[in-house]
């Protein structure tokens, strides 16, 4: 075999030597079916056992030209091989206080890991803290031992090419395999046991006979189920006839409508069945989807009739990217395209024959379309039929029969019909209870969900309310001249606003600009700081008052330029409305062409007399952190230890470049923060720019402080869990090119988009936990170092805690002193008197990679603004 034969047969034997170094005892039986099911010559192709063969080192020995197709496939697999080596033989480690040289000494030793080549040490839970009683939204699902997963190998004698074909050979005979199983074409599972370890069958094939060849593998272990379990649950789903949306699954029977807005609310689950500490659980958590009652037609022709000349500009801009429902199959599509050179008169190519649409929907769905002229819609879907080939499908939707879903711009920005909307998303705690109850009885009496699971050897049990927690102890809030508690709710925004700031920097030198129109709004904003930077410790100068004659974005950009002198602190701009684009036009001038802090109001905010005062006080506070001061911070007892946050921001609309932002302490009471960005490809979460970004950051605390960190602990957000591994792989060894043997690195991953939910009380009376409240063992992850954290506090609805992965921890710091310090942590974000859900050093990163993404173009990237605090 060769070519690209000879390339996927080097992959698939990589990818069995993986499985089966990583199965344990459980080896798989070879089959010995010379059978070669490809199709392409009818051949024989013999299953062998693994030898292990390295697929980088045989690329080696293939010489290629540089073109297209496998040839550019195979340079770019030896590239990879270069650069891997490269950076395996150049480990960088900081040799000297003042440079960075290579170092020839051996890598430090690697931390343990578990089988799932994720750091685990040997104590992963905390004790500190009072203990309290919680209940989570967590099911238990029990096994019957004598059931399980059994794996089997099916092939066909002559070969069937079709994967429709074999699962129809095969169900002539579902009697004999027991009514249930799972097939993909290849792969069998059933939950019984054959008699024999080779089942033959014979089918009748027109004239011949077809052998069908059931060869037993292995019972598989439990870790190896999840996936099916979850597949499993999405049938009981279907049963209860809920409709799939993504990952979700929504009632359509139940519908909350929201007359004025045209608007109805979709209750329903989301689920996901997993291994933990106490064992196999299914998460259930409450989930609702917005459906919009207008047709996309009718959103059409609104735009037309607002709109003609930029018509098909407005619909690209407004549909493009959105999910839309057709309610003839209940199936949600992505719109990818907008086809205006195409119609329901169009015809194209169906299984039949040529036929348009018109016809096509009346045949097969017993539709009339009634406008004939209206444009397509274009959405594409990925097929997972054929891994090797990066197949799409694309489907032509009609506008008449679709249905937009989810929150658009101009829902989002409409507060009365947000506020209308969340009264029936915002869930407290004892409705979410209450839906976990009544999605364990549906189950529970549904017999067509039962049979699924019994048939599989699962039940559901009811048990999540025997979940341990503990209570941190209140933290301190250190200003200037004062200390204060921050108390069980974890706010102090009345000291924040009435104690002098812990490191004040005074306004001597700055810039106003402002329409003429809004001179009354500039005049409040400088009476109320002369008032409230009195008790805050800062003295304000008069500033420059730059006024305008037009509201345009150029008028502010040639202000920018005139009036910004070298040493100005602080430019100010006074808008007299919300203006994207003018914002972003601003902040690129300020960060990118002539850096200097700057700061963005709202004329309508300094307007209202009643709200003017607290306003004024908090655009003060954002003002003393963007030009080198500080407000508060907690006690901290680490010394020589560097805290960075990393976070990546995406384009919506996935057209522009993904933003990856790092963030470092510079400070021992981490309120002074270096910062760099850099721009990566679309869509790209693992960040490959850290290295560089990592040794700008310790030249400069090097620089400030006077010697190196000794310790580095990074919070990484915005990892998912099918992440773990690569970022445990790819990320963290940039960090140690650098580190090397001198500097420890502790390395925590941060998920906010998580569905579990955990409750304080009982007895129906459930309400959300307090600030501090920590849970690190029975729904945590099986042999995993994690641990949930509430940080906030929440009045409205139902906390959603932060999940914590800790990777790496080489200086050994422990459960607790590494939670305590996350909770802290989440009070140094100066944006809010309070607790944020994550580390300010995420909240940071997060931050700087929105802005650049949304508002800045490329060239900013390369900027070092070595005090981050933007809004």
């Amino acid at each position: 075999m060769s070519g690209r034969g000879n390339l996927l047969g080097l992959f698939n034997q990589e990818t069995r030597t993986s499985e089966i170094s990583s199965s344990g005892d459980d080896h798989e039986i070879d089959s010995g079916l010379d059978v070669d099911h490809s199709g392409s010559s009818g051949g024989s192709l013999r299953l062998e056992k693994c030898i292990g063969t390295d697929l980088l080192t045989t690329l080696q020995h293939i010489n290629i030209s540089i073109g297209r197709g496998r040839a550019q496939l195979l340079h770019t697999l030896k590239k990879e091989q270069s650069t891997l080596r490269e950076i395996n033989s150049n480990k960088y480690i900081l040799h000297s206080k003042d440079s960075f040289t290579e170092n020839s000494k051996s890598p430090p030793s690697e931390p343990s890991t578990s089988k799932n080549d994720l750091f685990y040490p040997n104590a992963v839970h905390g004790s500190k803290g009072s203990s309290v009683n919680l209940s989570c939204n967590y099911l238990e699902l029990s096994t019957d031992q004598s059931k399980g997963i059994f794996h089997y190998e099916v092939r066909f004698l002559p070969p069937v090419d079709s994967v429709h074909l074999r699962m129809k050979y095969l169900n002539d005979h579902k009697d004999k395999l027991g009514g249930t199983k799972t097939f993909d074409g290849i792969t069998l599972y059933l939950p019984i046991l054959l008699e024999n370890q080779l089942t033959v069958f014979v089918s009748k094939v027109k004239d011949m006979e077809l052998q069908i060849r059931i060869l037993f593998k292995k019972k598989e272990s439990l870790k190896n189920c999840i996936h099916l379990y979850n597949v499993l649950f999405d049938r009981v789903m279907k049963t209860l006839n809920y409709v799939r949306f993504e990952r979700k699954q929504f009632d359509p029977s139940r519908p909350k409508i929201i007359p004025l807005a045209k608007l109805e609310v979709w209750p329903g689950y989301v689920t996901a069945v997993d291994e933990y500490e106490g064992g196999l659980m299914l998460c259930c958590d409450v989930s609702h989807r917005i459906l919009c009652q207008k047709t996309v037609l009718d959103m059409l022709v609104d735009i037309y009739q607002q709109n003609v000349d930029n018509y098909q500009d407005t619909v690209k801009k407004t549909l493009v990217g959105n999910i839309v429902l057709t309610r003839y199959n209940n199936r949600t599509y992505k719109i990818n395209e907008i086809c205006f050179d195409q119609s329901p008169k169009s015809e194209f190519q169906a299984r039949t024959g040529s036929t348009s649409y018109l016809e096509y929907y009346k045949q097969y769905h017993n539709i009339n379309i009634k406008d004939i002229n209206q444009p397509l819609l274009l959405s594409i879907k990925k097929t997972r039929s054929n891994p090797d080939f990066n197949e799409n499908v694309q489907f032509c939707l009609i506008p008449e029969l679709c249905y937009l879903t989810g929150l658009r711009d101009e829902i989002r920005s409409d507060n009365k019909l947000m506020r209308e909307i969340a009264t029936f998303t915002r869930v407290s705690p004892n409705q979410r209870q209450l839906s976990l109850n009544k999605f364990y009885d549906n189950v529970s009496k549904t017999p067509a969900a039962q049979d699924i699971l019994n048939s599989w050897g699962l039940s559901l049990g009811k048990n999540f309310n025997k979940l341990k927690g503990r209570q941190m102890d209140t933290e301190q809030i250190y200003f200037s001249k004062t200390t204060v508690s921050a108390g069980k709710n974890a706010e102090f925004s009345k000291f924040a606003v009435s104690n002098e700031m812990l490191q004040v920097v005074n306004l001597n030198n700055w810039v106003i600009i402002h329409l003429r129109i809004d001179i009354r709004a500039a005049t409040n904003l400088l009476d109320h700081m002369k008032q409230c930077c009195k008790s805050l410790g800062m003295k304000v100068s008069k500033p420059t008052m730059i006024s305008l004659d037009r509201d345009r974005i150029d008028a502010y950009i040639q202000a920018l330029r005139r009036n910004i002198a070298m040493d100005a602190q602080i430019v100010v701009c006074i808008c007299h409305n919300s203006r994207e684009d003018r914002y972003s036009a601003i902040k690129k001038i300020c960060c990118s062409e002539l850096p200097i802090p700057s700061q963005v109001v709202n004329a309508k905010t300094l307007l209202n007399d009643q709200k003017n005062r607290s306003v004024v006080q908090k655009i003060v506070l954002q003002m003393n952190c963007k030009i080198g001061g500080s407000l508060w911070t907690v006690k901290i007892p680490f010394k020589n230890v560097m805290v960075c946050g990393i976070d990546s921001y995406h384009d919506p609309s996935n057209r522009g470049n993904s933003v990856a932002a790092f963030v470092a302490s510079m400070n021992s009471s981490y309120t002074q923060w270096f910062s760099k960005a850099v721009f990566q490809t679309k869509s790209e979460e693992i960040v490959n720019g850290l290295t560089a970004s990592f040794e700008i950051a310790l030249q400069i605390y090097l620089k400030r402080n006077g010697y190196l960190p000794e310790n580095v602990i990074i919070y990484r957000d915005g990892i998912g869990d099918g992440q773990l591994i690569t970022c445990s792989k790819y990320e963290i060894p940039q960090f140690e090119m650098v580190c090397g043997d001198r500097i420890k690195i502790s390395f925590i991953v941060v998920q906010k988009r998580i569905n579990t939910r955990f409750f304080k009380g009982g007895d129906n009376q459930f309400e959300n936990p307090l600030p501090g409240t920590i849970v690190d063992q029975h729904i945590t992850r099986l042999k995993m170092y994690d641990f949930f954290l509430v940080s906030q506090l929440v009045r409205q609805g139902t906390v959603t805690p932060s999940h914590f992965v800790v990777l790496r921890d080489d200086a050994q710091h422990g459960p607790d002193i590494i939670q305590k310090l996350t909770y802290k942590l989440c009070f140094l974000y100066y944006n809010w008197a309070g607790t944020v859900r994550i580390p300010a050093c995420c909240m940071y990163a997060h931050k700087l990679a929105y802005l650049i993404g949304q508002s800045i173009q490329r060239d900013v990237a390369e900027t070092l603004l070595e005090k981050l605090f933007y809004l």
